[in-house]
């Protein structure tokens, strides 16, 4: 019940499409909180007795990058659709965890893994150009998550007396992975390897290095850098520094130039969309999952999918921690 699990409940509460019949939190102020807040009377501080609770049809998991494992496992053993925050977790054996337990149930289940920029209408509309081909052949992309967090030094949990951003949030895979699996939805293709390199000088309450910048290498030999900072002194980067760069296009943040033949090298940007959204989507983002349960289809961003575009961000982690190449794994059911 922390910030996004209370804007997730309250967009609960803007659809018809579902009723929140029970809240969990290990922190019983906050529980208390959400309750008197939403009218909700069934209260849990066990994820597992939550799981447990044949009224539940579906969880949704926003606790901290590194708690997400044990809810997500005991939900899919007791047969709840989820949507759980993204990254999926915060280290390589959470994810294989996690992938075993999915195996293990039914096949039925909608899992969707939170990477929220699938639902900015920017994002959208350049994912159809990509799709539709309009940038010819991919061969470059980057983005950045430029985000000045250093308020988090303060956000320490009164009952476990920890903070887990100081202590476990590294920022490739908690901040990286944002852009990180927006380049992977548009290029359509699967990250195999990557190297990067960071350092520790901005932020350093942080346990782990707060600037990291890293490249990633496509099946298909297709590059993507991405960068993740934590302490920059300056506002968050537009749309976050995306570029594209095709053989018949580019895309500069919510800007496309693309060309009407071979001859036309030097198209003008134009806006791709005058739709906007401040914030995260997640009414768009919860609507889309509880519409995949009700129809029976996969959610935009299934568990697999969010799977491989955690793994890769953990992937580059052990690729600056070791200073060498580190081949990426691609998981299936």
């Amino acid at each position: 019940m922390g910030h996004n699990g209370m804007a997730h409940l309250r967009s609960h509460g803007q659809s018809p499409l579902s009723r929140v019949v029970a809240l969990c939190d290990k922190n019983p102020d906050r529980l208390q909180q959400a309750a008197a807040e939403t009218g909700v009377t069934r209260l849990y501080r066990d994820p597992e007795e939550l799981a447990a609770d044949p009224e539940v049809d579906a969880v949704s998991i926003s606790t901290g990058d590194n708690d997400h494992v044990r809810p997500l496992v005991a939900a899919v053993a007791h047969g709840k659709h989820v949507l759980v925050e993204k990254p999926l977790a915060n280290s390589e054996d959470d994810v294989l965890t996690m992938a075993a337990a999915v195996r293990r149930a039914p096949e039925h289940l909608k899992i969707q893994v939170g990477y929220i920029l699938r639902f900015n209408p920017v994002f959208e509309e350049v994912h159809r150009l990509c799709r539709a081909d309009r940038l010819g052949r991919i061969y470059y992309l980057e983005g950045d998550y430029i985000h000045n967090l250093l308020y988090q030094k303060n956000q320490w949990d009164p009952v476990t007396g920890t903070n887990w951003y100081l202590q476990e949030e590294r920022p490739m895979v908690g901040g990286g992975s944002h852009p990180l699996d927006l380049l992977r939805w548009f290029s359509g293709r699967e990250i195999v390897r990557v190297f990067g390199a960071s350092n520790h000088v901005a932020f350093p309450e942080m346990h782990h290095d707060d600037c990291q910048v890293c490249l990633y290498q496509f099946d298909d030999g297709t590059l993507a850098k991405v960068a993740a900072l934590y302490a920059p002194r300056c506002a968050m980067a537009p749309y976050y520094n995306l570029r594209i760069y095709g053989t018949a296009g580019t895309v500069e943040r919510d800007t496309a130039a693309l060309g009407n033949g071979p001859d036309d090298v030097h198209p003008a940007f134009e806006p791709v969309t005058d739709r906007s959204v401040q914030g995260h989507p997640f009414l768009p983002e919860i609507e889309d999952w509880l519409t995949a349960i009700l129809e029976d289809r996969p959610p935009r961003i299934p568990f697999w999918d969010g799977a491989n575009s955690t793994m890769a961000t953990l992937c580059a982690c052990r690729a600056m921690e070791s200073g060498s190449t580190v081949e990426v794994p691609v998981l299936a059911p």
